[in-house]
């Protein structure tokens, strides 16, 4: 029902108490139901964990401790404690035992006597023990089926095969996870190991109660164009039983939004769903993505009060805007596919997200924490919660929030079929219900996505039977789930799979007959047969949502879980390490592509040269692809593709210490790749790429032409590009400012000089002064080989071109060598050393390099000190260059230098 506006509180009760929460995390005591043995255990957590902690088993990660352990997830577990209630606490209307994560089949009980059962991860569970539960010590014991086992077994009472059956036998993994609503990587995934926990997750407590507590409180914020900032609110009671009658109270702290309403509850009849406007007299400051100005948070608190007792909860909104784009396109050429925030089209610069650990309870705040600061620091805006893993913490989307990272969220579906029985779709309903309402406050959260990869699974599996698992899909995800989604979030669009056709797949019927389709919707794109630095391997998408390569992770992470000997990339533990097939090999194959061969005849020397190697060539790879995704976001070709506005490479995070696709290791260490994330979604981008015979340079820029236009009629607001700001558009207007200097990016001078690769000094420099029209621009373009004889360069071997802009060596720049490494001449062994470090602060050092010749892909280390540099793997242009290094903690000058290690592309030549 609609909110109405008021200025004053209803009157409530002086004398107040609030529901009695008997907290159950900690010290719990866990049981092998088939060995016999008693240990104590931490909840929230694992059995893994708990084995762990009291030094049962060795670290799960270590080796192939992975496959050595397997019998952990396929035991039953039980976790038993006791705890106290007094005869107040009996003498409640409701004593519920609530669970906010049950992983995954339990069954519990209080004294013995079952009150409740588990079957979904990803729901909270309320449990009634009034009945069970007596005044002084009480028992509470959880009995853990393994979900490995219950898989199996639903898969054989299955009246038909729901593939995919099992992972590919090179991860090691466990069976039939799509049977069961559990984290899917936890019975394994072509990154990641197989441990399919048991356990208690997430908090745990006894609640006693009179009359009602707000058990779900949802809110999102919403605008009508000239209208005020609304509060869309759902409260969601658990009620004692019969009528309860009371006041509802809502304010939004620091406005003048505020709310009271009378409201009677019954146990059928449980919950309030209204509007609270916020008056136009009181300014909203807008959270904005990241690089697009302030995140500003809100808090909102909602209060019932009855019968002397209240309840009470609170949300941080963000008061923003999202608008999933999908117009007309050319002349009947598909569909354009971006997002609007506040109005302003943005160019989501992302990544994607699996979880952070195998065993949650070692994911802490701060570890979440210097992942998404790590995220910010080089311009990503926007990050793709991947459905194969969970829903996130509440840490993860608060911080999220606090960096303005914009969130595609999948739902947990991911690269398999899934069961469409009564109970199956039963479990689902709750968990997308409860789910929603837990996180759709955030205002990171820009749109939700059914699954990750199952229409075109569906379009590609040849199935005999389609109709049948047709029907199952979209009985899953649109009959379903799109129904829950659109009943409890209708802020935001809901996409039936990533990658899909948007609004066209809905038009094809739920799967389209190309899901990956570059005039619709998103794609994902892998080809590792490619040479992925050349420009002309990839494709022209509205949108891309997935695509990257792998390198293995830094050999320090390694340290942690090799022994000495394991050292061998050719060996059998780093075979083992790798869960994608024949990936070292592929590794190796798209290396030498590029460059020579590693020869160092030792065989742990040879196998860091090759990491090293592997991650020159994906952050080269990933960059290349990157930029052309960038360049295409104002041009489109004959046929109709281009205009892209999103590039999510794939991924950003680790879960093991393993050769994968991200950028930052297990250990939090930026791998090479993470580093050109910096340079490669800078805010203003130099972008030369080799096009046939010529060298072309595009200048990229963000928001170059974000005007705000204030309406004399609404006296509001309204935020444009420059190059669609219309009188028409706007016949009010009274005047238009750019909302960020940004003179050295939309003019300038852009310096191209060539290089030999044995000399400091540039055999000759270019200039072209360019004026962006529009965000990405081609601003020079010339045959390669006039500008090699042009600059008295031997030939193409022996020279790259380095650009800079407004100035020579600016702090803008790029360089494109002519050829492939494996072709350059000129080059030799530099001995680049560090030659000085200055302490800024307790956590900043200056660190400076030299080099007596021209050195590429310069890799500096911290070994032993969790940090990060300004920038690294990057071409020594003098013999001299200053860098900072950033440490996440505190640390001593000497201990830095100590720590500091070099390496440069001719060091892995023997």
């Amino acid at each position: 029902m609609a909110g109405v506006f008021s200025c004053t509180l209803i009157a409530v009760l002086v004398s107040v108490s609030r529901a009695t929460i008997i907290d159950l995390n900690g010290t719990w005591t866990l049981l092998s139901n088939g060995r016999g043995e008693r240990i104590p255990a931490s909840v929230p957590g694992s059995m893994y964990t708990a084995l762990y902690t009291n030094k049962l088993i060795p670290d799960p990660l270590y080796r192939d401790n992975d496959v050595k352990l397997r019998w952990i997830g396929r035991e039953d577990w039980t976790y038993t404690r006791t705890f106290q209630l007094s005869s107040d606490d009996l003498a409640a209307s409701a004593l519920h035992l609530v669970c906010d994560g049950l992983d995954t089949f339990s069954t519990a009980f209080i004294n013995d006597q079952k009150v409740g059962t588990s079957e979904n991860m990803f729901v909270q569970y309320v449990y009634d023990i009034k009945q069970a539960a007596k005044v002084g010590d009480n028992t509470i014991r959880i009995d853990f089926q393994s979900a490995v086992t219950v898989a199996a077994q639903k898969a054989n009472a299955s009246a038909y095969d729901i593939p995919d059956d099992c992972p590919n036998k090179v991860q090691n993994g466990e069976c039939h996870v799509n049977m069961i609503r559990k984290e899917q990587c936890s019975f394994s995934w072509d990154w990641g190991p197989s441990f399919p926990t048991q356990g208690i997750w997430k908090s745990i407590y006894v609640q006693a109660f009179k009359s009602a507590v707000i058990r779900e409180l949802s809110v999102a914020t919403t605008r009508e164009a000239g209208g005020p900032w609304m509060l869309d609110v759902g409260v969601y009671f658990d009620v004692s039983g019969g009528s309860v009658s009371g006041v509802l109270t809502l304010n939004v702290v620091g406005t003048e939004a505020v709310k009271s309403m009378p409201l009677t509850l019954t146990p059928t009849n449980n919950s309030s769903v209204f509007s609270v406007s916020v008056p136009n007299s009181y300014k909203i400051d807008r959270w904005w993505p990241n690089g697009y100005g302030r995140q500003p948070l809100y808090t909102v608190n909602v209060t019932f009060t009855s019968n002397n007792e209240v309840s009470s909860k609170q949300r941080r909104v963000g008061f923003r805007t999202v608008e999933l784009v999908q117009d007309p396109v050319g002349n009947n050429q598909g569909l354009s596919f971006y997002f609007k925030i506040n109005d302003i089209p943005v160019f989501f610069k992302g990544s994607n997200w699996i979880p952070a650990d195998s065993f949650q309870e070692n994911i802490t705040r701060e570890r979440l924490r210097r992942l998404l600061q790590s995220v910010t620091e080089v311009h990503i805006n926007s990050m793709r919660v991947w459905g194969g893993g969970v829903y996130e913490s509440e840490d993860f989307y608060e911080l999220a929030d606090e960096f303005g990272i914009m969130i595609w969220h999948d739902l947990m579906y991911s690269d398999h079929f899934y069961p469409t029985t009564p109970a199956f779709l039963g479990t689902v309903s709750q968990e997308i219900t409860h789910q929603l309402r837990r996180i759709r406050h955030h205002p990171c959260i820009a749109v939700w996505s059914g699954n990750n990869e199952m229409e075109i699974g569906l379009r590609d599996h040849g199935f005999h039977d389609y109709k049948r698992y047709y029907d199952d899909y979209v009985k899953l995800y649109v009959t379903t789930i799109k129904t829950i989604v659109d009943r409890e979030d209708p802020t935001r669009v809901y996409l039936s799979s990533s990658p899909s056709n948007g609004e066209d797949t809905e038009k094809e019927g739920w799967v389209a007959k190309n899901p990956q389709s570059e005039l619709y919707g998103d794609i994902h794109f892998y080809n590792y047969a490619a040479d992925l630095w050349n420009d002309s391997a990839f494709q022209i998408p509205r949108f891309a949502s997935e695509y990257g390569i792998q390198a293995w992770c830094d050999i320090e992470t390694l340290e942690d879980v090799f022994d000495s000997g394991d050292f061998d990339y050719w060996g059998p533990m780093s075979s083992h390490r790798n869960h994608h097939p024949s990936g070292n090999s592929e590794m190796v194959k798209e290396v030498i592509q590029h460059f020579k061969e590693p020869t160092n005849p030792d065989a742990k020397q040879k196998f860091s040269d090759i990491i090293y190697l592997t991650q020159i060539n994906q952050a080269v790879s990933v960059q290349a692809e990157s930029e052309h995704y960038r360049r295409w976001q104002n041009e489109m070709t004959s046929d109709g593709r281009g205009q892209t506005m999103g590039a999510l490479y794939w991924q950003l995070n680790d879960i093991w210490q393993a050769p994968t696709w991200a950028s930052i290791d297990y250990k939090g260490k930026w791998k090479m790749l993470h580093y050109y994330v910096r340079k490669f979604f800078a805010p203003v981008l130099i972008s030369p790429f080799i096009d046939g015979n010529f060298l072309n340079i595009y200048m990229v820029v963000d928001d170059i032409f974000l005007t705000e236009v204030k309406d004399t009629k609404t006296g509001m607001n309204v935020f444009t590009p420059a190059t669609s700001l219309l009188q028409s558009s706007f016949p009010n207007h009274e005047s238009v400012h750019l909302m960020k200097k940004t003179t050295e990016a939309t003019s300038g001078i852009l310096y191209i000089q060539m290089y030999r690769w044995d000399s400091f000094t540039p055999l000759k420099t270019w200039n072209v002064t360019y004026k962006a029209t529009q965000s990405s621009l081609s601003v020079f373009k010339q045959d390669i080989d006039s500008l090699v004889r042009e600059s008295g360069c031997p030939d193409r071997s022996s020279c790259f071109v380095y650009m800079s802009l407004n100035e020579l060596n600016s702090g803008i720049n790029a360089y494109l060598p002519l050829t492939y490494y494996n072709n350059v001449t000129g080059l030799s062994k530099p001995g680049v050393k560090v030659t000085g470090v200055t302490k800024i602060s307790d956590v900043e050092f200056a660190v400076t390099v030299g080099s007596p010749g021209i050195a590429p892909f310069v890799w500096l280390d911290a070994l032993g000190i969790p940090g990060r540099f300004s920038d690294n793997g990057f071409l020594m242009m003098s013999p001299s260059r200053t860098v900072t290094f950033t440490s996440w903690d505190p640390v001593d000058l000497n201990t830095v230098k100590q720590s500091l290690k070099t390496k440069s592309l001719m060091d892995v030549y023997v």
